[in-house]
């Protein structure tokens, strides 16, 4: 290999180490404004969108041990055919992600989804845009607190609750003799 592919496989080697997700898309079809447009989309959600040649892409992959022995036919036949385009995010929301994707799919019926990979799984499709349905990380933390501090709340209520009824007795009592 050339110095300069070395160079370009180690650059994609670290985005692929650093990334929580990746997704591969087939960009045909996409007009440059458009494609511009779904970038800066993808950049609000931090996630930056590379066009890379699919033999240092596969190469990358197989060097971080993200496909397996067994998938590697799949992935070459299916996932690194033709145009693709890589998105990968850092970020851990990676519902927000998807969001983005689907929506601008609809919008533009481009890009087509080849496939993701997340924390190392290989996700279909279907399964990558069934986590736009996801709510956001904000969203889930926040029902995970509430379903924590709801035993802590009832708890601090019924302990509440014989001093509450006293003083409504208290009261009633004080009201008849007045």
């Amino acid at each position: 290999m050339r110095t300069e592919k070395i160079a370009l496989k180690e650059q994609i080697l670290e985005i692929v180490k650093a990334s929580s997700l990746i997704v591969l898309i087939d960009f045909t079809g996409l007009k440059v404004a458009v494609f511009s447009e779904l970038r800066k989309r993808l950049r609000a959600v931090n996630c930056r969108c590379l066009v890379l040649k699919n033999t240092l892409l596969r190469l990358a992959l197989e060097e971080t041990k993200m496909v397996m022995p067994q998938q590697k036919d799949f992935i070459e036949a299916n996932l690194l055919k033709g145009p693709t385009a890589i998105l990968f995010s850092e970020a851990k929301d990676v519902a927000g992600v998807a969001k983005v994707l689907k929506n601008f799919i609809a919008e533009f019926q481009l890009p087509k989804v080849k496939g993701a990979f997340m924390d190392n799984a290989l996700l279909s499709e279907e399964d990558f845009l069934k986590l736009a349905e996801l709510p956001s990380l904000e969203v889930l933390r926040g029902q995970i607190l509430g379903t924590l501090q709801l035993p802590a709340v009832r708890l601090v209520r019924l302990i509440n609750e014989p001093a509450t009824a006293l003083a409504r007795l208290v009261e009633i009592y004080s009201k008849k003799e007045n």
